[in-house]
């Protein structure tokens, strides 16, 4: 029997169950419970039996350990200092994200100047954009040059920089925090919605392949334990590869709980 669960006699079930949640002091949905024996009220005390209930506590994972485990990541002693600051006051640029287009006179508009109107605009946006995260890096301590790749669904910021672990910071809060800075102003100065990815070096990759080894790890531990386990805070691009990964594995699923910036993953056994 596991460590974190209880068999417990009473009563009834429903006594079973709340002397077992007090016992392991959890509520009940983050509880398995297992009803061994639903018990008999009896006949004038004859026959008489208790219920039997099985409680056990769902795992949790910490991404974080795991993630130390599986690689070294570049620590700065300043970078948790730094995200507070880039999360609780972002900087304001001075210049308009969309830049402001000098009206033109057209002799005949066709659908074909619109779009390359709008082409145009959008790349000096994103260039916008980049020019604004390298001020805010070099806010932090750190000089940067932030190219950009766009297509008509991604459009990724690759930053070269001398000092990658203060811009990733301690698992990776710091270029997360500015990714989502930066989703907000390519969203605020775009038409439509596309995916933004920021990264420096080879770290995405890394961060990609400790994912994966999380999420074998965790089914691993799901299908021999046939318990939920929970997995720490994850930004929604993470939540969605693990989720990917563990749809191609059988009698495992998947589905996340909680609020943003702090929705997780539940991994669940399946039959």
């Amino acid at each position: 029997m596991l460590d974190n669960s209880v068999t417990i006699k009473a009563p009834s079930v429903e006594q079973a169950v709340k002397i077992g949640l007090s016992k392991l002091n959890i509520t009940e949905d983050q509880a398995v419970v297992t009803v061994i024996n639903e018990g008999k009220k009896g006949l004038f005390g004859f026959g008489k039996q208790d219920a039997i209930v099985e409680i056990s506590a769902k795992t949790k994972i910490s991404l974080n350990d795991l993630a130390e485990e599986t690689t070294e990541v570049e620590e700065v002693s300043a970078a948790v200092a730094v995200e507070s600051q880039v999360v609780a006051e972002p900087v304001v640029p001075s210049q308009e994200v969309s830049p402001l287009v000098e009206e033109t006179v057209l002799v005949e508009e066709t659908e074909e100047v619109v779009e390359s109107e709008d082409k145009a605009e959008a790349s000096v946006s994103l260039e916008a954009v980049a020019r604004y995260l390298e001020d805010v890096i070099k806010a932090f301590g750190a000089e940067a040059k932030v190219s950009v790749e766009a297509s008509s669904r991604e459009v990724h910021f690759n930053i070269e920089t001398d000092k990658s672990g203060l811009i990733i910071g301690k698992h990776g809060k710091i270029i997360d925090a500015l990714q989502s800075l930066a989703q907000v102003m390519v969203h605020r100065g775009h038409h439509r919605r596309v995916a933004v990815l920021l990264n420096v070096g080879d770290y995405r990759d890394r961060r990609a392949g400790i994912l994966e080894s999380i999420a074998e790890r965790t089914a691993r531990q799901v299908l021999k334990t046939k318990q939920a386990v929970i997995l720490d805070p994850l930004p929604a691009f993470e939540r969605k590869q693990i989720h990917s990964h563990l749809s191609q594995i059988e009698h495992v699923k998947t589905h996340s709980e909680g609020v943003e910036p702090n929705r997780y993953l539940v991994v669940e056994y399946e039959n």
